[in-house]
């Protein structure tokens, strides 16, 4: 009997003393500060750093030990802010990097415009397409359904890297699909300020080659030329890509 007794009284202190390991652990691990750092386009960010404290707050007394970074993530969901980044710093802090989520795209439904911001999220509703930061218009996708939407965005983030600029440039961009005719050639066009339509044939294969092409065809088209017309980029029978200008008829 005393024998087992001593088993029971080991045991209890055992586990007396990983509680005691725990409750340690979770007061020195426990967060205390949420340093947040704010990349944004805006002069006065202010009210969007409040907000975010805000949503940072209920980590407040979490252990370091358990939260993740997509705790975070998730926390700033339905914000006009995206993570960047989230870094441990042990033993009681977190630094947050967040940045603004740029208001890029308009897509005209039900009588008014959705906003979406430059990798294809959706950001908010309006009546007119007025962008929420400097009130122009945002880039407006045409033929474009909304499970579409961020493969658009990822193509546009090529063209910018090429053009060297988006809503500047483009006014608008056009989806042309048919999926009633075997082998229609889907293409994606873009709509230039200027006049000038830059159409990427088959534009899911190659893309960035094809807008490549696109852009050194461009600079080598006259003012007058800019005008109007179409710079058509595409495949070639023999697999190479190419790309031609053709003016409008009138």
């Amino acid at each position: 009997m005393k024998k087992y007794l001593n088993k029971i009284v080991a045991l209890v202190i055992g586990i007396v003393f990983v509680a005691a390991v725990i409750i340690s652990l979770g007061k020195i691990f426990a967060i205390k500060n949420v340093n947040v750092t704010m990349l944004t386009y805006s002069e006065d960010c202010t009210e969007s750093y409040n907000e975010a404290k805000a949503s940072f707050k209920k980590f407040k007394g979490e252990s370091l030990l358990l939260v993740k970074s997509s705790d975070f993530v998730n926390a700033v969901n339905d914000s006009n802010y995206t993570v960047v980044s989230c870094e441990k710093k042990y033993p009681c802090t977190v630094n947050v990097v967040l940045k603004e989520r740029l208001e890029t795209f308009a897509v005209f439904v039900g009588g008014q415009y959705s906003m979406y911001d430059a990798d294809g999220k959706f950001l908010r509703k309006c009546a007119d397409n007025v962008n929420i930061n400097d009130g122009s218009p945002n880039v407006e996708l045409v033929g474009v359904a909304v499970e579409e939407i961020e493969a658009i965005a990822k193509i546009s983030a090529s063209f910018k890297v090429n053009f060297k600029a988006l809503r500047s440039l483009v006014t608008s961009i056009t989806l042309d699909t048919n999926s009633d005719i075997a082998d229609y050639t889907e293409k994606l066009i873009f709509n230039l300020r200027c006049g000038l339509k830059v159409e990427i044939d088959n534009y899911n294969s190659y893309t960035g080659e094809k807008l490549e092409a696109a852009y050194s065809k461009f600079t080598t088209l006259s003012d007058r030329e800019k005008l109007s017309g179409t710079v058509r980029s595409y495949h070639r029978v023999d697999g190479e890509v190419n790309v031609v200008y053709t003016p409008d008829v009138y």
